[in-house]
């Protein structure tokens, strides 16, 4: 276990005037740095309101940081992977980008009232891996586009979802060619407040006619028992197979597989 000078990051943190401060040891032993590869500390003064970060170098993940505090009581949070996600340091809120960051988070209110405070970050994922497949007869089928609507991209702090609601657009990693015979996109979603609300809109042109269909991805989920608006929440998978005139529906979720069949209208 290496202890981190203070020294680095007083300029971070607002130094206490009084002879005694407190040493805040921090813990990050359990943060898998496979995972995580830049992680970002939060301190706010749950008295004056005061928020405070701290970038803590991938080097130093899985160390233990000391750091000198006020004697307080603090809103401690500990984010993995802000990259492209914005910081709103007066709503307290953190805004994805699209597709989102891979974030993993931990809070915790903590005392600093004293000579030494302890706090072990375990890190929990905040974001879900979604697959979506699009196979079937592709022949005269263009301009494919899913996407999920009534998608929140904020969290607190506090890890909690919050925001306005929108849309989120899967990226194409595959497409038919190449020995492919079918559309591959990917995403990040990032845990939601009501799984009940989201659905998948598929966009495409057929022989010229612009099709849309509809499918309730959080209805079923939230029939299936998973919840997404908690942490560490499986991979999901949806596979919609096209037809003549219906398009068969499956989403898969771990050890689960839910089907249905959508007429279609050319």
């Amino acid at each position: 276990m290496i202890a981190v000078a203070c020294a680095a990051l007083s300029s971070c943190i607002k130094e206490n005037r009084d002879k005694c401060p407190c040493y805040l040891h921090v813990d990050l032993s359990r943060v898998d740095s496979h995972y995580v590869h830049k992680m970002d500390l939060m301190l706010a003064d749950r008295f004056t309101g005061d928020a405070h970060w701290i970038a803590v170098e991938k080097k130093y993940i899985g160390d233990t940081l000391i750091m000198k505090v006020d004697k307080s009581e603090f809103d401690f949070s500990a984010w993995g992977n802000l990259d492209r996600s914005i910081l709103n340091d007066v709503d307290r809120i953190i805004t994805s980008a699209n597709p989102a960051d891979s974030l993993w988070s931990y809070y915790k209110p903590i005392s600093t009232k004293c000579e030494d405070a302890f706090v072990r970050v375990l890190s929990e994922r905040q974001h879900i891996p979604v697959t979506v497949i699009i196979r079937g007869m592709l022949n005269g089928l263009s301009d494919v586009r899913p996407e999920f609507d009534n998608i929140s991209g904020c969290l607190m702090y506090n890890g909690a979802a919050t925001g306005a609601r929108g849309v989120l657009v899967p990226q194409m990693v595959k497409s038919p060619g190449n020995g492919d015979s079918y559309y591959m996109y990917k995403t990040l979603m990032l845990t939601q407040a009501s799984a009940t609300d989201v659905v998948l809109n598929l966009h495409f042109v057929k022989d010229g006619n612009a099709v849309e269909t509809t499918y309730p991805v959080g209805k079923i989920l939230a029939e299936m028992g998973e919840d997404i608006s908690a942490t560490n929440q499986k991979p999901i998978v949806i596979d919609l197979t096209i037809g003549a005139a219906d398009i068969l529906f499956s989403i898969t979720v771990s050890n689960w597989t839910r089907h249905g069949i959508y007429t279609i209208t050319y």
